[in-house]
This record gives C-alpha cells, structure tokens and sequence, in this order.
C-alpha cells in the first residue's frame, strides 16, 4: 500500500512531465493554478484533479501524427458511418440519420432551440457543461413534466455507469412524448453495455469522440437526428467535417472498442498498485470509504458524493512512474508486468 507522501512525489514527476511534453499540457487557463501561493503554482498539474480526458498513448498519437488528410476533399466528401460498427445497445440506427457532429453542447443548444418553448431539464449531476446551460435540474424521473425535453448522458456522468432506472425514465418520456437528447461520448470506454428499452422518445444522439481520441480542440464525432430531419441541417451544414472523418477513420480501423481494451492492463495494475477497486470505465477506479485517496475524486468540486479516481496520468507516464515506484521498494519488477 502506497503512502501519502510517495503519492505527493508522484505527482511531483507528473507535473514535471507534462511541463517538458506539450502533449500532455492543457491550455494555460487549464493548469493555472488556485492562488498565487508558492505551493499552488508548485502543486497543479492538470488532469489529475479535474475532468477526464482522452488517453494519449504512444500508439494513437503516432496514428494521428501519421495521418494523411485532404482537407479539401474532406469539406466536399459525404462520407457515411457503418453503423453496424457502433454498440448494439438497442437504438434502431435506421431510423435515423447521422451528421458530422459540430460539438456536444451546441447540439444541446441546437436541441433546446428546436423545441423552444418547452422546458430543458437534466439530472441533477449529469455533465457540468449541461448544468451551466440548463437551470432546472431534477432528482427523478417523477418530476418529468409534459412539456419538458430532457439531455440525459449514457453512461451517466455522475458514475460513468448506466442510470439504474434508465429505461424507465425513456418509458416516461414515451408515455408523455417528451423528445429526449442522449449524449454517449463515455460509451467507449465502458464494458458493460446493455441493450436499451423504449427508446422511440430518443430524437437526437450526440457521440463526440474527444474522450476517446484526443481531439478536443479539434472536436468532432457522429451526431445522430432521428428521421424525418430538420430540412435547414441538410442545407445548412454545422458538423465538423475533419473531426468526424478522423472518427470514421479510428471506427474503420481500429475499432470501437480499440482505446478501452488498450487501456485494460493498465487500468488492473495501477488498481492493484493504489489498492483501489476497478470500475467498469476504463479510464478511473472506484476510491472505498476511508481510503487515503478519498480526498482526491475527481469530481469532488462539482459532486461530493462521487468517489472516483482519475488514472489516466499514471497510464500516460507508466514507465518512469513504475521506475521510480522500483527504487522506492513499491513495485517487483514482477508486480510491473501486471
């Protein structure tokens, strides 16, 4: 079991790293730290404390440094996701019609503005992004109203697991005909996935794939608009272009599933390192009640109450981490092969 003061020098080597890699940087505005405070500026290092995002591995980043693209040929091409390539989780894809997606929010925008006049609600710690756009939040399905269009995230964004009572909130939305707004951009990087059930409320499925690929200043990904859409998409075009062909090039030939089941072994080893509980999301671990880590979810600034652990800096920098872990005693060159 690791201790708190060989945690706090990890961290030291992460912040290290990533201020001598610019791929591992954030945006200045991003890293900047909480005060002025000598150990505020020392001490932050992005993507340990706050959010999630993509895993950069070696293998990816060689993928999209080495890709050829065209951009003009992109701007005028109508390529078309197999959707037979997405999840099976019960969404009928016929019956809709997919985009480049733009970005997740201003499909959220988008989806509020084609139903002006209803009321927008989500959940009440669904994704940050919807809370600041959104006022009314709800605690369950119950307080659905029939005027409402409600954006929900699968995975949900509080636990990065199904919502336990999901098809019966679409079964609501169905008897009350409220259009529903699904956003899956975490549903990569789970394991269990289930076939949904009452999903004919479902109008719009935003898939940005920015959690999968790093991509984020690029965005991009399949936006999904059940049929019949809206004639002013077809004319007047919002998706993204570029991003969306990167992603059907990393559907094509990868895989869907390509990034989750590469972050696998790391995901048991550095569990079994910080004696942590794996989540069914590759990307974090589950923090136990007492544990010395309890302090440290990554959503405590936004939900208390939510106990996760972000991985992806010790999967980024697994190998000088694991060194160092060797010299201290914390590591066998055994426990290292995972």
């Amino acid at each position: 079991m690791l201790d708190k003061n060989t945690i706090f020098e990890m961290k030291w080597l992460l912040a290290k790293m990533e201020l001598n890699n610019r791929t591992k940087q954030g945006g200045i505005s991003y890293q900047k730290p909480k005060s002025d405070r000598i150990d505020h500026i020392h001490s932050r290092t992005s993507g340990i404390h706050l959010g999630l995002r993509a895993f950069q591995s070696d293998e990816i980043l060689n993928w999209l440094s080495d890709m050829s693209v065209d951009l003009f040929e992109i701007n005028h091409s109508d390529e078309v996701l197999d959707c037979d390539k997405m999840p099976d989780i019960g969404i009928p894809y016929k019956e809709f019609v997919c985009h480049p997606l733009s970005n997740t929010v201003h499909t959220a925008l988008e989806f509020i503005n084609r139903h002006r006049g209803r009321r927008p609600i989500i959940f009440r710690n669904d994704f940050w992004y919807f809370k600041e756009i959104i006022p009314d939040h709800i605690d369950n399905m119950d307080q659905i109203m029939p005027n409402d269009i409600l954006i929900i995230s699968l995975p949900y964004f509080e636990d990065f697991k199904y919502k336990s009572d999901i098809n019966e909130i679409f079964a609501r939305c169905c008897d009350l005909n409220i259009p529903v707004m699904l956003d899956m951009i975490w549903m990569p990087l789970i394991h269990d996935v289930k076939p949904l059930h009452n999903t004919d409320c479902v109008e719009v499925i935003s898939h940005s794939m920015t959690k999968t690929l790093p991509l984020s200043g690029i965005k991009g990904g399949f936006c999904f608009y059940r049929r019949p859409v809206p004639e002013r998409y077809d004319l007047y075009p919002l998706g993204n272009k570029v991003g969306y062909h990167v992603s059907l090039r990393y559907v094509n030939e990868k895989g869907y599933w390509h990034v989750r089941d590469g972050m696998r072994d790391l995901q048991k080893k550095w569990c079994k390192i910080f004696d942590l509980p794996k989540h069914d999301m590759v990307m974090i671990a589950q923090i136990p009640k007492g544990h010395l880590l309890e302090d440290q979810s990554l959503h405590q600034h936004r939900i208390p109450e939510s106990k996760l652990f972000n991985l992806i800096p010790f999967y980024e920098n697994d190998h000088v981490l694991c060194q160092y872990l060797q010299t201290k005693g914390h590591l066998t060159l055994y426990d290292n092969k995972v």
